[in-house]
């Protein structure tokens, strides 16, 4: 009887430690974030302020869950601090830049350990070699590459990087030459930035696909919700900017990413799984296109 009790009473606390977890939220702003964000073990808890945290803490403690302290990071994204763009997620930085720049350290590294590859295999194919950087050099470079919003700039900087390890693949080096158009023919490759690009329309196509209440879709509701503070200036290069910007580009185009109404049609055309690719396809031959005199 008493071992009936003992497990009726853990049932018990296991419910409320599931519903214990975070206060509910207060306010219309909260009630559109996530509150809780996991990936197998990697767990994390969101609020709009530091109590919030400090709950979740002693809320555990009330039934014996411990936090790993050494384990855990305290993050607080802010406009006017950086220091949140270092913290790591999945194998991904949150900072763009800083993530593209440490895609860029650990792809190289990769490509040095093959170095005898490319400089001595000359019994190797071309065609084996490519696809020997794709699998193990171009892989690490691009990881979660879908997540990136890079300025104009940023994408030039990271395709000259591409071109440059793929010159390094056929052991192409000075005086010898090369244009860009006849490498990348020669490489059976694309710029960079339109990889990017297909990855991060493949991407929000999934993700609209999914249901509404997950966090990323918790996340986008609350990004174009209307009420919140509005920031002066121009705005920061996101996600959204990006998106749109890739709208911009098509000829004859009725579609934009600016408003909720915007992400609501975006994503009935989602659900058509057709129709995306084919806006897709779209979007990449326009980005891929030369740039008009006009």
């Amino acid at each position: 009887m008493k071992e009936e009790e003992l497990e009726s009473d853990w049932r018990k606390s296991q419910t409320q430690t599931q519903t214990q977890i975070l206060p509910r939220p207060t306010n219309e702003l909260e009630k559109t974030l996530p509150t809780e964000i996991a990936y197998a073990d990697d767990v994390d808890f969101v609020g709009l302020n530091f109590v919030d945290t400090e709950e979740v803490q002693n809320t555990l403690h009330k039934y014996n869950l411990l936090v790993n302290i050494d384990k855990t990071e305290f993050t607080t994204l802010s406009r006017a601090g950086t220091e949140y763009k270092n913290t790591k997620k999945v194998g991904t930085l949150i900072g763009d830049e800083e993530d593209v720049e440490r895609r860029k350290r650990l792809s190289n590294a990769a490509l040095t350990k093959l170095l005898n590859v490319w400089i001595k295999g000359d019994n190797i194919k071309r065609k084996t070699k490519l696809k020997l950087y794709r699998s193990l050099v171009k892989s690490i470079l691009v990881y979660n590459c879908g997540t990136w919003a890079l300025t104009k700039s940023e994408e030039e900087k990271l395709n000259a990087f591409h071109r440059k390890q793929l010159r390094k693949v056929l052991n192409i080096k000075y005086p010898v030459k090369i244009t860009n158009s006849s490498l990348y023919n020669k490489c059976e490759e694309h710029p960079l930035s339109i990889y990017i690009l297909e990855n991060r329309w493949r991407l929000f196509g999934h993700i609209l696909r999914r249901n509404i209440e997950i966090p990323a879709n918790k996340s986008m509701n609350s990004y174009f919700a209307t009420h919140g503070k509005k920031f002066r200036g121009r705005p920061l290069t996101t996600l959204p900017v990006v998106l749109n910007k890739d709208l911009s580009r098509l000829q004859e185009n009725t579609l934009e990413l600016t408003t909720r109404e915007d992400l609501e049609h975006l994503r009935c055309i989602a659900q058509n799984r057709q129709q995306w690719r084919e806006l897709s396809t779209r979007i990449r031959k326009a980005a891929e296109a030369p740039p008009s005199d006009d």
